[in-house]
This record gives C-alpha cells, sequence and structure tokens, in this order.
C-alpha cells in the first residue's frame, strides 16, 4: 500500500478519492485527520502532492510506479485529468553518451537512450561514455538539464560527492540539528569520500535507522558505478524520482466538488472558487452553512454576489490563456468585452496576421517579412463550460474573413485581481476547425493531438472527446449532418497563436 502526504486546496476531496483505492494518507492535517478519522502517522511518504502555484492542479512527487498508479486512480474517477510526466526523473543516474555541441546553446548534449539532455560541460569527446545525472525535469518541448556531479538520493538522507555534513534548512531545533551532524561526521569515518545531506525526515528516525539507510544508499553507489563499468550503451542506471504535474480542467474541477460534498458542506463552484483567490471567503461561507444548513441558499448568493463584482463587465480588458497540451501557457493579444448577455461574453481583439491565422497565407521563416493584416479584428464568443472556442475574424472593412473553432477543455471566466484585468482559461486539445469565407472548411492538426496522447498528457478517450467535438462544428459549418469520416488532417504546422 503506498502512503501519500497531501497538502493544499484539493487535499479533502483526494484524501477521500486516494482511502477509497487503497493508498495511505500519513500526516494529514489536523482537518483532514478530523474529517476522516486518520490518526497521525508521522511515517514517511512514498508520494507527496501539493498545489500547483497557479492552483490549476497538483504536483506530485514520487518514483514513476507510483505515478502511474496516481494518474490511473484520478484518471478513473474524474476523468478529464491532463498528466504531464518528463520523460527522464530527475536524480535519475545514466550511463550518457556524448553526441557534441549543441548547435543553439553550445552546451554538450548527451544521449540518455532515446532521449538526449544538456549539458553545461564543454569540450568533451564526441562517442565518449560519461555518468550522468539529471538536475531538470524535461516538461513541455524543453530537454533535461544534466550534470556530472553525482548524488544519491534517499528519504532520509543523500549522498552527496564531496566530503562534507549537511543539513535539511526546514530541521529547525538545536538539539536535533547537533544530533545530525555528529551522527554524519561518524558515518562520513567509513563513507568512502562520499558526504551525507540529512532530509528533513531524518529528524523523525532513530541514529540505527539513519545508519542503515546510510548503508543502503552506500551499496547503491557501488551498484551504480558497478553497472557503468559493464555496460557499453546509454541506459539507466538508477531511477530518480518523478514530478508530475497533474492539471484540473473545469469539468474535473466540477466532479472534485461533488466528491467532496459527501464529506462536509460544499458550495458549488467550491474549488473553482478557491482557484480565483477566494479560499477565505469560501472556507467561511461552507462553515456558515455548516453550522445553519438551512441559510445555504442566503449564504451561497451573498457569496456569489461578491464574486460576481469583480468579473469581466463590457469595456474592461481581458486576457485569453490558452494552455497547451504540454503545459506551456501562451497568453493571446489582450481583448475588449463589448458584450455580457445571459453568460455569454464577447470580446474583440486587433491582429496583424488574420490570414495566416485562418491558414490562407503560406508560413514564412521567422526572418522573413511578411505582408500583414492591419486592422483586421476579430470576435471571440465565450461561453463559460463550453468545449469550445469560436472566433469570427474580420477585415478593417467589417468583411467576414473567416471562422475558428478551438476545441478545449470547459472554458473558465476568471475575475479582475490587483494583478491584472480577467482572464479565459482553458487547455487546448490542438485539433481545431478552420472555415474560411470564400474556402473549404477543413478540421487540422489532428497530428498534434495524437501526439498528446502518445507523451500521456491525455486518454485516447479524451482525445475521442475532442474529434467529436470538432466533427459536431466541422457540421455546424458545413451543414453537412450525415454520417461522414473526419476529414483528413492537413498535416499544418502548430496553428499559429496571437
Amino acid at each position: 500500500m503506498y502512503k501519500a502526504r497531501i497538502r493544499g486546496i484539493y487535499s479533502q476531496s483526494l484524501t477521500q478519492i486516494l482511502l477509497q483505492n487503497h493508498f495511505e494518507v500519513v500526516q494529514p492535517t489536523p482537518e483532514v485527520a478530523r474529517r476522516f478519522g486518520l490518526p497521525f502517522k508521522s511515517e514517511i511518504p512514498d508520494m507527496d502532492i501539493w498545489d500547483r502555484s497557479d492552483l490549476q492542479g497538483i504536483v506530485a512527487i514520487a518514483y514513476e510506479s507510483v505515478l502511474m498508479r496516481l494518474t490511473d486512480v484520478l484518471r478513473k474517477r474524474l476523468g478529464g485529468v491532463i498528466t504531464r510526466t518528463p520523460r527522464v526523473a530527475k536524480s535519475s543516474v545514466y550511463r550518457g553518451l556524448i553526441l557534441g555541441a549543441d548547435e543553439k546553446t553550445g552546451q554538450t548534449r548527451v544521449d540518455l537512450g532515446g532521449v538526449s539532455g544538456l549539458l553545461p560541460d564543454r569540450g568533451l569527446k564526441q562517442g565518449s561514455a560519461i555518468i550522468i545525472q539529471v538536475r531538470a525535469h524535461d516538461y513541455g518541448r524543453k530537454a533535461p538539464v544534466l550534470s556530472s556531479s553525482i548524488t544519491i538520493p534517499g528519504k532520509a538522507a543523500v549522498l552527496l560527492p564531496e566530503a562534507v555534513v549537511r543539513l535539511s534548512t526546514k530541521i529547525k531545533m538545536s538539539d536535533e540539528r547537533n544530533r545530525l551532524v555528529e551522527l554524519g561526521r561518524k558515518i562520513r569515518e567509513n563513507s568512502e569520500n562520499w558526504g551525507i545531506l540529512w532530509r528533513t525526515s531524518a529528524e523523525k528516525l532513530t541514529d540505527d535507522e539513519l545508519r542503515d539507510e546510510v548503508d543502503d544508499l552506500l551499496d547503491t553507489a557501488h551498484q551504480v558505478y558497478s553497472k557503468f563499468a559493464e555496460t557499453d550503451k546509454p541506459e539507466l542506471l538508477f531511477e530518480g524520482t518523478s514530478n508530475a504535474d497533474i492539471e484540473f480542467p473545469a469539468e474535473v474541477k466540477e466532479t472534485l466538488d461533488n466528491t467532496r460534498a459527501k464529506i462536509r458542506p460544499t458550495v458549488k463552484l467550491h474549488h473553482f472558487y478557491k482557484s480565483a483567490g477566494y479560499a477565505a471567503l469560501v472556507d467561511l461561507a461552507e462553515m456558515i452553512i455548516e453550522e445553519r444548513p438551512d441559510e445555504r441558499a442566503y449564504v451561497t448568493s451573498k457569496l456569489e454576489k461578491v464574486f460576481n463584482r469583480d468579473m469581466p463587465k463590457v469595456e474592461d480588458q481581458i486576457n485569453i490563456e490558452h494552455v497547451k497540451l504540454d503545459g506551456r501557457n501562451i497568453i493571446l493579444s489582450r481583448g475588449r468585452v463589448i458584450s455580457v448577455n445571459q453568460g455569454e461574453l464577447v470580446i474583440r481583439r486587433q491582429f496583424r496576421y488574420t490570414n495566416r491565422k485562418l491558414k490562407l497565407a503560406p508560413e514564412y521563416p521567422d526572418d522573413i517579412e511578411t505582408p500583414p493584416d492591419e486592422g483586421d479584428y476579430a470576435i471571440t464568443h465565450v461561453v463559460p463550460g463550453s468545449e469550445t472556442l469560436v472566433t469570427e475574424y474580420f477585415s478593417r472593412n467589417k468583411q467576414l474573413k473567416g471562422t475558428y473553432v478551438n476545441v478545449n477543455t470547459g472554458v473558465e471566466v476568471y475575475p479582475n485581481t490587483q494583478n491584472g484585468p480577467s482572464r479565459i482559461r482553458y487547455v487546448d486539445l490542438e485539433i481545431d476547425v478552420v472555415s474560411p469565407a470564400n474556402g473549404e472548411t477543413r478540421v487540422i492538426d489532428q497530428h498534434l493531438l495524437k501526439r498528446g496522447v502518445q507523451r500521456g498528457f491525455i486518454t485516447k478517450e479524451m482525445a475521442d472527446r475532442a474529434r467529436a467535438k470538432a466533427r459536431a462544428a466541422y457540421s455546424a459549418l458545413t451543414g453537412d449532418t450525415s454520417p461522414w469520416k473526419l476529414p483528413e488532417d492537413d498535416l499544418s504546422e502548430p496553428s499559429p497563436v496571437d
């Protein structure tokens, strides 16, 4: 049974889900312990879960097998979660093969066996073998960052390649710090020139337990270097822990709300409100509802009233966050709200290259001047929760040039804050429908949707749902409602964004 430590705004819903799927929750918060009747266990977790910095999901750190189990459980219970895991895990040690200097960075590119990474060291001989460690993940399109300085991490200690004893800064008690420093110095006498870093969890273990862990790490280090000497090809020598970036789109937040409602009183849009920065207000509302359940409607209406004060109004500026499956968050050109009607927002934005967006003009290299479409503009229709975003492009003379239907996760509309204007947010599912006013309606970028499944960002079921949305949009634009096969992708490059 895997042990999980969970923190953040999703902790109660996730605790419910994991307990029902044979995970053990350790070191629970006092609130979670009270709600679920959990004893406080100080055991070291196999997996740590906490909020993403933007509150749009969670980050989980564990070995790959544990993360695969977590992903499987969340997808079965919640549906459309988007999971991003690196192709190589942080702290993993590899026997690498020098490929030569990278053309863009000048750093050394190293083959790890199917994946290559970048090593800051320069001047290394092409074709030579090197023992290498992953220092940073390869989320998105970035290559893994490598180091030739090897560490061997454990749950309570890390072997360092220098003769030192260090402690986690989170270990605050002076008596405990002195104990660990003294123990580290004694162990160092027989550690074969390895140094020791005591992790936070070390303060919960006895001297004998810590000695045993260091002995195990020394054995692991010996095995790593022996394996490096024995093999003649790039391969993994030691597996480190991976970080899984797990995004919760609008429809997943709603399912989490329903899960949490089975545990305690939960207002509608609980997790959306919290991700929008209204956590304290939501907590207060739910405390009142728990004590006075007959006042739920009144309290909820007041919460909605406060929230709606900050929502976009006519003439407000607004951003569109176009999040790619690989995690890149692209802010499209800023728009202006021109209409709010029964929940639908209509946004106007100005453009320079409308024809390129509608695939009416060829793609040009970055260093080639492209003909601008100054004065052209777009009207985007935003319906909260919709899994498509429809944009109509117009010339400066107000002539319709075409329609672009973006297929995405449920659209979320966030209020303005002190840091910026209101924003529209969704995750782009890559496949789109483009319909020029005087051209053929086409479904584009199917290959990017397929790539998202291959990389494990989304499931095949999510991809099939996206294709169905594209089919529906195609039928709506063409008037063709008869059974049909999805038109072939034009295999173009990724759709340009604003």
